[in-house]
């Protein structure tokens, strides 16, 4: 059987199995079933607890009130990726391999490095998309349009204004008197009182971790020994520093370069961020738009040809939606 390596069914199976590449934010959101469209109605849900009455035997059933809900039609953001694949590249080995190993295909093994490529690229933008939802409770991407960035995709996930804290004078971490302990307590009855859950895990920016890790209400009840870190990629588990009163605590560095070049951080280094792992935050899949692709992924790859000079592009694309269905699921502090 002879294999067309550049059919667009033959790289959209390619792209799909190669290992995700992004990272922490992502896995605090739970990846769904591609659809086969590219609008969706999304519902936000924030809980309000209230009294069953007691009724007698005879009488009927109370209607009761259900979640405060708020829906919105959004289209989901589109990303498309291209890349020269040359036809030199096909008849090159590859370090570390030798042109006598009739194992290695140098087509196949240029094919997955290329789509690695692609996903990388993608899944970046779906880290920075999750990062954005739960850090800010909302997603803002830009797009350059006649040589000015401007913002063309916005989606507010309607976070409560009290679930971002400014703390100050004495109750900033640094000094010497403040009560973190009562301050992730409180933060977390915030959350439990949007979603019905309590927290789980505590995500700290660089200079929040260093005052958190030596704070009086820390540094002895840290318990870093026999993490279990279950199917996390090693670059997620090397942030997980240990667990404190019962929350996982993460350290986040890093950022990424907007389109005018301006470095900005997943997590700002003066910010924790406190969330609940059991919210319903998920990332809803678009389907492309190709007319090869001829049903719902999570991402489409596909391949042309040019004569002169000889060489293949491929592109790949997809179309991540993050979703926080419970705006409330998240409380970021500044705590210095």
């Amino acid at each position: 059987m002879i294999i067309d390596y550049f059919d667009s069914r033959f790289l959209t199976g390619v792209v799909n199995r190669r290992p995700p590449r992004h990272d922490l934010f992502a896995t605090f959101f739970k990846p769904q079933t591609p659809k086969p469209t590219e609008l969706f109605e999304l519902h936000v849900k924030s809980r309000q607890a209230v009294m069953v009455p007691a009724i007698t035997n005879h009488a009927p059933g109370v209607m009761m009130q259900g979640r405060t809900v708020e829906a919105g039609v959004v289209k989901a953001p589109r990303f498309r990726t291209k890349r020269l694949f040359k036809a030199a590249d096909m008849l090159k080995v590859a370090a570390g391999t030798t042109p006598y190993n009739p194992q290695v295909d140098p087509v196949e093994q240029a094919i997955a490095e290329d789509m690695d490529d692609h996903r990388d690229d993608i899944d970046r933008m779906t880290e920075i998309l999750c990062a954005q939802a739960a850090v800010y409770g909302q997603i803002t991407l830009m797009d350059v349009v006649e040589g000015v960035t401007v913002p063309t995709f916005n989606v507010d996930f309607k976070r409560p204004a009290g679930h971002t804290i400014q703390l100050v004078d004495n109750a900033r971490w640094s000094a010497a008197e403040s009560d973190l302990l009562g301050q992730i307590e409180h933060a977390g009855l915030l959350i439990q009182d949007d979603t019905g859950f309590a927290p789980t895990d505590l995500l700290l920016g660089k200079e929040a971790w260093k005052l958190f890790r030596r704070h009086k209400d820390v540094r002895d009840d840290l318990d870093n020994k026999g993490l279990d870190l279950g199917g996390l990629a090693p670059r997620v588990g090397k942030k997980l520093k240990g667990v404190w009163n019962g929350l996982n605590i993460w350290t986040v560095a890093g950022g990424y370069a907007d389109l005018d070049g301006v470095i900005k951080p997943y997590l700002d280094d003066k910010d924790a961020l406190l969330l609940t792992a059991q919210a319903e935050s998920v990332i809803e899949y678009g389907q492309p738009i190709d007319a090869k692709c001829t049903g719902p992924v999570e991402f489409f790859a596909k391949a042309f040809e040019q004569e002169d000079p000889s060489g293949v592009f491929t592109i790949a694309e997809s179309r991540p939606l993050p979703w926080a269905k419970q705006p409330g699921w998240t409380v970021r502090m500044t705590v210095l």
